[in-house]
């Protein structure tokens, strides 16, 4: 039979080898942070489109000018305004979108939204069909 004392004694060791293990833990995990942490981030590579993500770039491009030729034709100054925010923003993912790997996902959202804001804009300019309510 194991006595009191021993018992206790036994206790004391396991806790002894849980603390070691534990500050060893912690020293391991801090020691890989500081060499990550110390390690130069990698410089930034320049992109290499295939030539069919170029020509979609391009086309893009090309919608982008389309859609700003479109507002310079609306005559109403707010709503021309609030085109040219939209503009800049499409320009602005254009342009973030350019800096990475090419992301079909990614090109496909902001051409659907530029084609989306280039439908609106060509409905509010057309005329109204509908016939013109007589005065009372």
């Amino acid at each position: 039979m194991i006595s009191v004392k021993s018992r206790f004694h036994m206790n004391s060791r396991f806790l002894v080898c849980l603390r070691l293990l534990g500050g060893l833990a912690l020293a391991v995990v801090g020691h890989s942070a500081s060499v990550s942490a110390a390690e130069p981030a990698p410089a930034a590579t320049v992109q290499e489109y295939t030539d069919e993500q170029k020509a979609l770039l391009k086309a893009l491009d090309s919608e982008l000018g389309r859609f700003e030729a479109l507002i310079a034709k609306v005559d109403d100054a707010k709503y021309a305004e609030f085109l040219k925010e939209q503009l800049a923003g499409l320009v602005k993912r254009r342009d973030a979108f350019k800096q990475v790997a090419f992301d079909g996902g990614k090109y496909d959202e902001i051409r659907y939204d530029l084609n989306v804001d280039i439908q609106r804009v060509a409905q509010w300019m057309e005329p109204s069909i509908s016939p013109l309510l007589p005065k009372k």
